[in-house]
């Protein structure tokens, strides 16, 4: 209710002297005052003489052509006048209201609606019925009369808001490409007024690339835009960051907060990013995860604050804040557990001289790292026990099983492949043995002792920029970038590639999920077979095949190009050759050729072959599936596609090359 008073008598009792005219001359109106009638309109004017506008004069108004407003809503479409122009107190707004060219639905307690469909009418955010636009999270259409219209399909450039889209031939939301001259991005947004493409190319206020843009080489300062995101750097060109900038909050990333309670969760700002001054929170119980100025807190269904227990792998404190970058100790357990940077308890890692096994304790009094070091009573490394691998064992037959104590068969290895012995006991006669990250057990009768003295031992060796894993004196494989706690041309020896004891080293595409997007277009894959030296290939120039295999089988591109390079020696082997055959599908290790699966032609081995492997491999979790990664011995593809123990990781080293060569997009 307006805190203006109105006097409530009636009409004709308020008009000072009302006078009727015919017309208004120039000359008249100016001269008048108080209310005057033309026609059927009634008009007021000011002492002064100028006419009234856009304002109240007793319970009644006027409105911006100088009119007495009749039988609408008016004043910011707060209130109502009925057919004799009178303020009607009471009234209340039902059904479908029309303001200006603007419709609104208001329910039958008289709230707006917004966001939800009235019969075949959609209200947007603000009320308004819309028209002209996909609605509904983008999945409707509604034509100029607002009516939604069933069958309407998108395709080519949509307009939703402010903001355009690109959808393809079949109605696909296109990410991460040009259209022509424009950029949509990862949410299939085109681009405005930013640097896009790896930040290489720009785009102006219409969306069209600007060809000779040059980036200015100057301090950032004030508000600049990201990917759709909004910072705020200061006069010195920093990140303002957990702060206010007007009436918009920075958080701790510096990004601009939208949608959400900030600044200790005391205010709300909108999505817009403004602070919205009125905005209260909902009394609602608080349960689950909440969290509360960078702090993570949890709650139980009763609304409790949970201390001093797990919520998961997640350990909260005596003040209710969950636990992160410390040790805690467990009395139920009994055991010491570290809490990570991201709150989830630490296994199969030295956290400094302490080691934590797979059910995240701290281990003491054992052997642990693969049974590499002992750790005492306290749970410290002893550092003059011996924690050197106990013998070495290389593979006779072609391939033999690799088994777990009970006998069940874990994986098989190839021949001539290097084993690390460790300190456990033998079980039936088998003997303890390490393998590409694998624990396991083998036939004395299907190995041979070696000489460490005399036989090359797979190692680890760094150059200062590239660790190398060497799997003989005359073949080595790039698998990392350089890790400050190695020593350049120093041997280090590893049965699972990752853990050194004190350090780990981290491969960039061993473990990355294979169902994800490799972020190379076409044309970098086929610039990849040049950069190679592989431009003779049967596979060189088929980057759209492998682009069309990921969209098609959600299939890593990259890593097809890597699976195909290893296997078909880049498309020129002769089982490549003769059968089309790029990924060694059925090429079993006693008849290779014979036994290798033949395609019709190129673009049929690369399809084929992604649909084969993403249904056997990546999209199940039955056998031969370990995982939708390459991985090892272990775990991932490597665990049954291929005998070979270190079949994963040269995948891998090719994928991490070609991200060298092309730019660092993946990884």
């Amino acid at each position: 209710m307006r805190n203006n008073i109105k006097i409530g008598i009636g009409f004709l009792t308020v008009l000072a002297t009302p006078f009727v005219v015919g017309e208004v001359s120039g000359n008249e109106a100016q001269a008048a005052q108080g209310w005057v009638q033309n026609g059927s309109a009634w008009y007021h004017y000011k002492d002064n003489g100028s006419l009234t506008k856009n304002a109240w004069v007793g319970n009644y108004w006027l409105g911006a052509d100088g009119r007495m407003v009749t039988n609408s809503w008016v004043d910011n479409n707060n209130y109502y006048v009925g057919s004799n122009g009178v303020w009607v107190r009471n009234a209340k707004k039902t059904g479908w209201v029309q303001s200006g060219s603007t419709w609104y639905y208001y329910n039958s307690q008289g709230q707006l609606e917004r966001n939800r469909w009235i019969g075949d009418y959609w209200v947007g955010a603000d009320g308004r019925m819309v028209t002209n636009s996909w609605v509904d999270n983008n999945n409707y259409y509604v034509g100029s009369n607002g009516v939604w219209v069933r069958n309407a399909k998108k395709t080519g450039w949509v307009q939703s808001g402010s903001t355009w889209y690109y959808y393809n031939s079949q109605g696909q939301l296109e990410r991460n490409r040009w259209i022509g001259d424009y950029w949509v991005g990862s949410d299939g947004k085109m681009a405005t007024n930013s640097w896009v493409d790896n930040n290489n190319y720009y785009v102006g206020a219409d969306g069209l690339w600007v060809k000779n843009a040059k980036k200015p080489e100057v301090k950032k300062t004030g508000w600049v835009s990201n990917g759709g995101v909004w910072y705020y750097y200061n006069k010195e060109g920093q990140m303002v960051k957990n702060a206010w900038v007007g009436n918009y909050w920075l958080g701790s990333d510096g990004k601009m907060a939208t949608n959400s309670w900030v600044d200790n969760n005391n205010y709300y700002v909108g999505k817009d990013g403004l602070w919205e001054r009125n905005a209260k929170k909902p009394e609602e119980k608080k349960s689950g995860w909440v969290s509360n100025g960078g702090v993570w807190y949890y709650y139980n269904k009763e609304g409790q604050m949970v201390k001093n227990a797990w919520a998961g792998d997640y350990y909260l404190g005596s003040d209710g804040k969950m636990v992160v970058k410390s040790w805690i100790y467990d009395n139920a357990y009994k055991a010491w557990y570290y809490l990570g940077e991201n709150g989830v308890y630490k296994r199969n890692t030295w956290i400094g001289n302490y080691w934590v096994g797979a059910n995240g304790k701290m281990a003491t009094n054992s052997w642990v790292d693969n049974g590499r070091y002992y750790v005492g009573p306290s749970g410290a490394w002893v550092k003059n026990k011996d924690n050197a691998y106990s013998g070495y064992y290389k593979v006779v037959s072609l391939y033999i099983p690799v088994y777990d104590a009970s006998g069940n068969i874990l994986s098989h290895v190839s021949k001539d492949t290097i084993l690390f012995r460790d300190n456990r006991a033998s079980v039936g006669g088998r003997i303890p043995v390490q393998v590409a990250g694998l624990t396991g057990y083998v036939n004395s009768s299907q190995v041979q002792a070696v000489n460490s003295s005399t036989t090359f031992i797979p190692d680890y060796v760094s150059d200062g920029k590239y660790v190398y894993h060497r799997y003989s004196q005359y073949s080595k494989v790039m698998v990392a970038r350089h890790h400050q706690d190695m020593v350049v041309g120093k041997s280090y020896y590893s049965a699972d590639g990752i853990n050194f004891g004190t350090f780990k080293l981290e491969h960039p595409f061993q473990f990355s999920n294979l169902k994800s997007k490799t972020n190379y277009t076409a044309a970098d894959l086929d610039r990849l077979y040049s950069l190679m030296g592989a431009s003779d290939s049967r596979l060189a120039g088929k980057g759209a095949t492998f682009k069309a295999a990921e969209e098609k089988y959600g299939v890593n591109a990259l890593y097809l190009v890597a699976h195909s390079a290893l296997e078909s020696a880049w498309g020129r082997s002769k089982i490549a050759r003769d059968k089309n055959n790029f990924f060694g599908i059925s090429a079993y290790d006693n008849n290779p050729y014979n036994a290798a699966t033949k395609f019709d032609n190129v673009d049929a081995g690369i399809l084929g072959a992604a649909r084969w492997i993403n249904e056997k491999y990546l999209s199940k979790s039955t056998y031969p599936a370990r995982g939708a990664y390459l991985g090892n011995k272990a775990g991932g593809m490597n665990v049954n596609y291929a005998t070979a123990p270190y079949w994963g990781e040269s995948i891998a080293s090719i994928m991490f090359a070609a991200n060298e060569k092309l730019g660092r997009k993946d990884g």
